[in-house]
């Protein structure tokens, strides 16, 4: 029997047709898919111009005003010094670079970095950070009476749950400014442990003297090793979380929620204070237990043996002078801040001819 011509061309229409759907729709998801999209852009001194598709996700730290004992008096003194005395401010121009321009550890995709600023932050270091590429939040100081941290440092860190607030966002991931990034970190949106949760209904876990929980959450992290001594890949099953790294997903309902905790003195304990409320808060054994990322996106205690393994970020102080820091990390830091003042230099080179 002949086949009839009309049939094989049909066939082959139909083959070519869904073999280029296949690959467009694999092509999307090796790309970044839901990821901000780069698109070319004029008068860009750094990074393409970019079209937002779909759900949004940002990068962002925190930055109160100077608490660093040996802080200048005012802010003009501690410009003329180039801001030596503010270790925080500057790990954030650091990290600020790293995350938007650098060709090794900047991101392949144009997502935000949100810098969220207590109101005693300087309007000129507000200004050089947006210059850098931030996006700058003011906020409101978020404490309670009873909260009295450990450190002065971490008066106003209570303010930093204030991103939860920002629900025009899909996925935030937050890094502390004494973070170094050695690889891009754009995929840690993409791990499991970030997939929404559904809140669970254990009546036990449910204390009547705080709001109420959201239906449904996503709160991922790490666990804290409390030591340098650690194997690299780090054990993965501890109960208590480290706030310095952490993707979540901002809420309203959650927001008030943590509000909740700080009317409740002795609810947790202040000493640490924004990290216990949220190991309170999302328990392993509570409602919202937070979930662990991949060990290798972030390491707290970091050594050169979690940088050769493969990690990809580093929790850790290297502006100062720690003699426990290790020296290959520090040494590193130190390259990528030459690097980001090397390279604003020639932008405003750039700009003033």
């Amino acid at each position: 029997m002949t086949a009839n011509p009309r049939t094989i061309a049909l066939c082959i229409f139909l083959f070519l047709a869904s073999a280029l759907v296949t690959l467009s729709l694999r092509s999307a998801h090796h790309t970044g898919g839901w990821l901000p999209s780069v698109r070319p852009g004029k008068g860009s001194s750094s990074r393409p111009s970019q079209q937002v598709l779909g759900p949004k996700v940002a990068f962002a730290t925190f930055l109160a005003a100077n608490a660093n004992p040996d802080a200048k008096a005012t802010d003009e003194e501690s410009a003329e010094i180039n801001d030596e005395d503010d270790g925080y401010f500057l790990g954030t121009r650091v990290l600020a670079y790293q995350l938007l321009h650098s060709r090794t550890a900047g991101t392949n995709n144009s997502i935000p970095f949100i810098v969220l600023c207590t109101e005693d932050v300087s309007a000129r270091k507000r200004a050089i950070l947006k210059s850098d590429g931030a996006t700058i939040i003011v906020v409101e100081k978020l404490n309670a009476d009873w909260v009295i941290p450990g450190t002065d440092r971490w008066r106003d860190v209570m303010s930093k749950l204030r991103l939860f607030q920002l629900t025009e966002y899909s996925k935030i991931l937050f890094i502390d400014a004494d973070t170094l990034v050695t690889k891009p970190l754009d995929g840690v949106f993409y791990d499991e442990a970030t997939l929404t949760q559904a809140t669970l209904t254990n009546p036990e876990q449910i204390k009547d003297d705080e709001s109420a929980l959201p239906r449904t959450y996503m709160f991922s992290t790490h666990g804290d090793f409390w030591g340098y001594d650690h194997p690299y890949p780090p054990e993965t099953d501890l109960n208590y979380l480290n706030c310095g790294f952490f993707v979540f997903t901002p809420s309203k309902v959650l927001f008030n929620y943590y509000l909740s905790l700080l009317k409740l003195p002795g609810r947790f304990d202040p000493g640490f204070p924004e990290q216990n409320l949220l190991n309170y808060a999302h328990r392993r054994d509570g409602n919202m237990p937070w979930k662990p990322l991949w060990y290798g996106w972030n390491v707290n205690w970091p050594t050169e043996k979690d940088w050769r393994g493969g990690a990809r970020s580093f929790h850790a102080k290297y502006w100062d002078g720690d003699p426990s820091h290790d020296p290959v990390l520090k040494a590193i830091w130190w390259r990528q801040r030459a690097e980001m003042e090397g390279f604003y230099r020639g932008r405003d080179l750039a700009r003033a001819r």
